[in-house]
C-alpha cells in the first residue's frame, strides 16, 4: 500500500471508529426510549406520521433501533486489519 493510500485509509478507519462510538451512544438512547414506550401501554409513538399505541409496533421499533448499537460495536471494535482492507477497497473503487 502506498503512502497516500495509507493516509486515506487511516482517516477512513478513524472516522469509522468515531461513527461507531456515535452509533453506540445514539442507538443506546433510542433503545432505552423505545423499550420504555413498549412497556408503557399508554405511550404513543409516531410511525410514518401516524400516531400509534400498538404494542407490536413499539416492540419492532425497539428491536430495529437495537441494530444501531450493534453496528456501532462492530465499527468500534473490529480488528484494524479488517477495517484497513475494507477502507482500501472502498477508496480504490471510488478512485475509478
Amino acid at each position: 500500500m502506498d503512502e497516500e493510500l495509507k493516509k486515506k485509509v487511516d482517516i477512513v478507519v478513524g472516522l469509522s471508529r468515531l461513527a461507531g462510538a456515535t452509533l453506540i451512544f445514539v442507538g443506546s438512547v433510542l433503545v432505552f426510549v423505545f423499550t420504555q414506550a413498549a412497556l408503557d401501554p399508554n405511550a404513543v409513538i409516531e410511525i410514518n406520521g401516524v400516531l400509534t399505541k400498538d404494542p407490536s409496533d413499539k416492540i419492532e421499533a425497539a428491536i430495529l433501533s437495537g441494530l444501531f448499537p450493534v453496528l456501532g460495536l462492530f465499527l468500534s471494535f473490529a480488528p484494524a486489519k479488517l477495517l484497513d482492507k475494507w477502507a482500501a477497497k472502498i477508496i480504490l473503487r471510488m478512485a475509478r
